[in-house]
């Protein structure tokens, strides 16, 4: 039991991240042959109901049928589909639901931002979590966007905006050179540069996250130990006296099907659980089962409480 207080977890979890748990020599997990596969968690995905956009049509047709008195017509839901990765950094051992799906690539959406934080303060584009980013003065519908940012409240709201003006600044030589040495995904950035990760050629399976998260835990990045200090500082979601959840969100809400992400890692005291899930996202609604489902797959193997 951690009893601490969360603002010395936001430093020295950082600091001793890579020293704590650490081997002498790393192994990537891209060279894992042996994962296991556990359909069981399948339950999980299957006992949630996503409603896609079409169903919400529907239901005002059905609103509008029951004032017409005309007979209303059911609604059809669908079940959850996607993929859960875990890896136990401990026992050096991948699980999977589904180790088809695990492997196939996929637009990482705003999961892209860990990377793209890390290449940003690696070039000097970001100097530091401090950094403030002026609101640009447009308006959008995410109310959280219109206002000004630093790296780790950008991180938290998902900022589009700021993380496009990052890649901008950035260039696309320099960012292709950078995703290249971070072996991120199939490193194809075509597309426009400050969207390819919403709707351009980049793809990344769920056990490359897994791959790309255990070397960034481990300080094993082609960046600067600060520079992935301050990421991981940023990528902060919970913290309490169990563990400590480090994590980003992801929506490609431009695929088709949309997908949804959430990719990070569980601290605990004597170990450290890698996580990366992806979804099925028919509608925007069904985006608090990325975080459900998959703390739902950490308590069925006693991962969190």
């Amino acid at each position: 039991m951690r009893s601490f207080a969360i603002s010395t977890v936001l430093v020295m979890s950082s600091m001793l991240a890579s020293s704590i748990f650490a081997a002498p020599t790393f192994a990537s997990t891209a060279a894992k042959t042996e994962w296991q596969e556990t359909r069981s968690w399948d339950a999980i995905f299957t006992q949630h109901q996503v409603e896609p956009q079409q169903a919400k049509q529907q239901q005002a047709k059905q609103q509008q049928a029951k004032q017409q008195q005309a007979k209303p017509q059911k609604t059809k839901s669908q079940q959850a589909s996607g993929v859960v990765v875990l890896w136990n950094e401990n026992k050096q051992q991948g699980y999977t639901n589904n180790l088809k799906r695990a492997n196939q690539g996929f637009l990482p959406a705003s999961t892209f931002k860990i990377p793209n934080s890390l290449i940003a303060l690696e070039l000097g584009v970001v100097k530091d979590e401090h950094q403030v980013f002026k609101w640009d003065g447009k308006s959008r519908d995410i109310a959280t966007w219109n206002r000004d940012h630093n790296l780790i409240t950008g991180m938290k709201y998902s900022v589009v905006p700021v993380y496009q003006e990052f890649a901008r600044q950035i260039g696309e030589a320099r960012m292709s050179k950078m995703i290249a040495s971070f072996d991120y995904g199939n490193e194809d950035i075509s597309g426009n540069l400050d969207s390819f990760w919403l709707d351009g050629g980049i793809r990344i399976s769920a056990t490359e996250q897994i791959d790309f998260l255990r070397r960034l835990y481990h300080n094993k990045i082609h960046a600067s130990e600060r520079s992935q200090r301050i990421v991981k500082q940023a990528m902060l979601t919970e913290a309490n006296s169990d563990y400590i959840i480090r994590a980003k969100t992801g929506y490609a809400v431009r695929a088709e099907p949309s997908i949804g992400w959430w990719v990070g890692w569980v601290e605990l005291d004597d170990n450290v659980w890698f996580f990366a899930m992806n979804m099925d996202i028919p509608d925007a609604a069904g985006l608090p089962l990325r975080q459900a489902i998959t703390k739902e797959v950490l308590k069925l193997e006693h991962v969190i409480p």
